[in-house]
């Protein structure tokens, strides 16, 4: 793993003192700055440059990521956000991106999350270290957030004492965002209504943690993996286990499966479950699962449906590439090839599917190299890890449900601590 760090840089006040005080605690780490241009306002350019030009004299490494097709939409632009700022440390091969939200970030977002439906498990909120939100590019990064103890205010504080300059987006005013109302009318700081939510929030990624490693371990045991990118459940032992504990791992296994960006919803989770139950044949999420309970790619997703709702899913690479398909592989294409669900397709001679269900084969993954002209392609039907084609089925189980850590290298308390020794320095 390369010792690099990288940061989100909009060059507003949270950033801008995270940017110094990265600085100050890894003084011999090539940093990078990732600047995202969302281009929803006309002076959105000339701030990139300026912010790229003030990290660039702090001695970080500066990157404007543009947003193509910008829409103000508070939801759309952070999904844009967290896609830009993972390609862009997949790029690098950073493994570790630091973002400058506070205590005050947290308390909006749960204050948020409260009032919407979904049990307790909407208040885990943010932790200091989670897994990218995106999928497959955040794969294998970690976001780190040094001050999420630290106020808002403090980080002001601490750029006033160094005499930073930093830029205030004016849509942090604009009350027509929920976060913004949501400021405009903050709980008063350290009091019982503050104190109340954190400690609930705090309870709830308790309980979400041991939930997770209790799927896990229920997975382990009840769910094998087939080498074309299924897996077989054992309805007898899922059955057996406390209900939190199978949702949590059906959902789990559906987003392993699947290759799916967004989460199933919990009644889709919960309908695969009591199909499984059942011995049951059901389509939900982007997965299939037979009655048998072997789970799959769900053909239709991959293959185009006939109303239009999916279209077919298709990477073409030329030699030397590296692509992903599906959100369940990673191919390295050592000549020209196109990557495709096999579909109706006769599988190559030298193939037999008779360990694969009837329902799920037309899902199956296929690498065609050469002229598509009948007679002159060659057909790959890889069905496991070669030299040049990899699942992601268990990295996508594992980052789900696992604790996500820092590389050992880290310190995640050394900026935080920067910036209290600094303020508590006298004038």
């Amino acid at each position: 793993m390369s010792e690099a760090l990288a940061l989100g840089f909009s060059g507003g006040g949270d950033s801008t003192a995270l940017l110094h005080a990265l600085r100050a605690a890894f003084p011999d780490l090539t940093l990078h700055a990732l600047i995202v241009d969302h281009q929803l306002r006309p002076e959105s350019a000339t701030e990139a440059a300026d912010s790229a030009d003030y990290a660039r004299s702090l001695g970080a490494e500066p990157h404007i990521l543009r947003w193509t097709a910008p829409r103000k939409n508070q939801a759309a632009a952070r999904q844009a956000r967290h896609r830009l700022l993972a390609g862009a440390c997949e790029g690098l091969g950073v493994h570790l991106l630091c973002l400058g939200h506070t205590l005050d970030d947290r308390i909006e977002t749960l204050r948020m999350r409260a009032k919407r439906e979904g049990g307790w498990r909407t208040l885990t909120g943010m932790t200091r270290f989670d897994a990218s939100p995106v999928w497959p590019e955040g794969r294998e990064l970690t976001v780190a957030r040094p001050f999420l103890e630290l106020r808002r205010a403090e980080l002001r504080d601490y750029l006033n004492r160094i005499e930073a300059r930093w830029i205030e987006d004016s849509s942090n005013e604009d009350a027509q965002y929920e976060r913004v109302q949501l400021r405009q009318k903050a709980y008063p700081p350290g009091g019982p209504a503050e104190h109340g939510l954190l400690s609930l929030s705090d309870q709830s990624v308790d309980a979400e943690r041991l939930l997770r490693s209790a799927a896990w371990r229920l997975v382990e045991r009840a769910v094998s993996w087939t080498p074309w990118g299924g897996a077989r459940l054992n309805a007898d032992m899922v059955s057996l286990a406390a209900k939190p504990m199978a949702l949590r791992a059906m959902e789990a296994v559906m987003l392993a499966v699947s290759g799916e960006a967004r989460t199933p919803s919990p009644d889709g989770v919960e309908a695969c479950l009591k199909a499984l139950e059942a011995r049951e044949a059901h389509t939900q999420s982007g997965v299939l699962l037979t009655a048998d309970g072997v789970m799959g790619r769900d053909p239709g997703a991959v293959l185009g449906r006939a109303d239009g709702g999916a279209a077919p899913v298709v990477l073409e690479l030329q030699a030397g590439e590296v692509g992903l398909f599906d959100g369940r592989f990673e191919v390295r294409a050592e000549t020209a090839c196109r990557v495709e669900a096999l579909g109706e397709r006769s599988p190559p001679d030298d193939v037999s599917l008779a360990d694969v269900p009837q329902a799920l084969r037309q899902s199956l993954t296929m690498m065609t190299i050469g002229a598509r002209a009948e007679g002159d392609e060659i057909v790959h039907l890889p069905l496991g890890d070669t030299d040049n084609w990899s699942l992601l089925c268990m990295t996508r189980l594992r980052r789900w449900l696992l604790p996500c850590d820092a590389p050992a290298w880290f310190d995640g308390d050394k900026s935080a601590l920067h910036i209290r020794s600094a303020l508590a320095k006298t004038v």
